[in-house]
C-alpha cells in the first residue's frame, strides 16, 4: 500500500470510530456541578465587579447552567451560557482586567466544547423526552452514539495544559529543586529541615521536580493515544491529588478530574451505567 493511501485509511478509521455518548453526559453533569459550587457566589456578587450588565449576564449564566445540568433544552442552554459567560470572561475579565472573571479560562473552554458536542443524548431530560416521543409513534430518538474524536477534544484541551505546565518546569530553578523546596517550606515544613536533613530535603525536592515534569510530559502525549490513555489516566489522577494536597486548588482539580473521565474506555462507562440502571 502506498504511503498516501495508508495514511488516508488510518485517517478514515480515526474519524469514523464511534462511541457511546454516556461519558459525555457524565462530563456535562459533573462540570455543571463543579461550576455551580465554585462560581455561583463569585458570579453574582457585587464585590467582583459593580456593573449592572455584568451582573445580569452572570444571572443568565447561572440560570442556563441549571438547564444544562438536568439536560433540558441542553444545546440552547449551553449556547446561551457560552455566549453570556464569553462576554463576562473576555470583556469584563480580560479586557477590563478583572482577575476573578478573567481567570477561569478552562471553564469557558469546557462550556464551549459542551455546546458543540452532543452531550444531551445521554443522561438528560432531553433524552427522556425523545424516548417518550418515540414510544408514542413520533420521531425516533437520536442514538447514544457520537464520533470518538469529539470526546477527544476535551482531552486535547487538558493536554495543552499539561504541555505548557511541563514546558514551564524545564528551567534550571525547577529541575534543581529550588522551587519545590520553597513549596515545602511554605506549606509543610520549616527551614530547620535544611539543618537537620539537608540532603534528604534537597534530593527529595530534585526527585519530585523531575518526576512531576516527566509525568506531565507523559500525560501530554499519552492521553492522545487511544490504546494507552486508560493506563495514563491513573497518572493524571495521582498528579492532581498531589496538586490538591500541596496547593489547595479545588476548582481546577475538580474540573481536571471531570475531564479525565474522557480518558476511560467509553464502552466500560456505558456498560457501568447500564448495570446501575437495571
Amino acid at each position: 500500500m502506498k504511503p498516501g493511501a495508508w495514511l488516508l485509511s488510518k485517517l478514515e478509521k480515526f474519524t469514523d470510530a464511534e462511541i457511546s455518548t454516556r461519558p459525555l453526559g457524565i462530563i456535562r453533569i459533573f462540570a455543571m456541578l463543579v461550576v455551580i459550587h465554585e462560581c455561583s457566589s463569585l458570579l453574582v456578587s457585587h464585590r467582583v465587579i459593580d456593573q449592572l450588565p455584568c451582573l445580569l449576564l452572570c444571572w443568565v449564566v447561572l440560570l442556563s447552567m441549571g438547564f444544562a445540568l438536568v439536560g433540558y433544552k441542553t444545546r440552547w442552554a449551553l449556547g446561551l451560557m457560552a455566549v453570556s459567560f464569553g462576554i463576562v470572561h473576555v470583556y469584563f475579565g480580560v479586557h477590563l482586567r478583572n482577575f476573578d472573571l478573567g481567570k477561569p479560562v478552562q471553564m469557558f473552554q469546557i462550556i464551549v466544547l459542551l455546546w458543540l458536542t452532543p452531550s444531551e443524548r445521554s443522561l438528560s431530560i432531553d433524552r427522556y423526552l425523545a424516548l417518550r416521543r418515540e414510544a408514542r409513534g413520533g420521531d425516533p430518538a437520536p442514538p447514544e452514539r457520537m464520533p470518538w474524536w469529539q470526546l477527544e477534544l476535551y482531552l486535547l484541551e487538558i493536554c495543552t495544559i499539561y504541555f505548557w505546565a511541563s514546558e514551564n518546569k524545564t528551567d534550571p530553578e525547577w529541575l534543581q529543586g529550588a522551587r519545590m523546596e520553597r513549596y515545602y517550606i511554605e506549606w509543610y515544613g520549616t527551614s530547620d529541615a535544611f539543618v537537620y536533613a539537608p540532603r534528604w530535603v534537597h534530593w527529595g525536592a530534585v526527585f519530585m521536580a523531575y518526576a512531576t515534569t516527566a509525568l506531565e510530559f507523559t500525560l501530554t502525549f499519552g492521553l492522545l493515544i487511544r490504546r494507552i490513555r486508560h493506563w495514563v489516566w491513573a497518572g493524571g489522577i495521582m498528579l492532581h491529588l498531589g496538586i490538591m494536597l500541596m496547593f489547595s486548588v479545588p476548582f481546577f482539580t475538580s474540573m481536571m478530574f471531570t475531564v479525565l473521565i474522557a480518558a476511560l474506555p467509553p464502552q466500560w462507562i456505558h456498560d457501568l451505567i447500564e448495570d446501575l440502571c437495571e
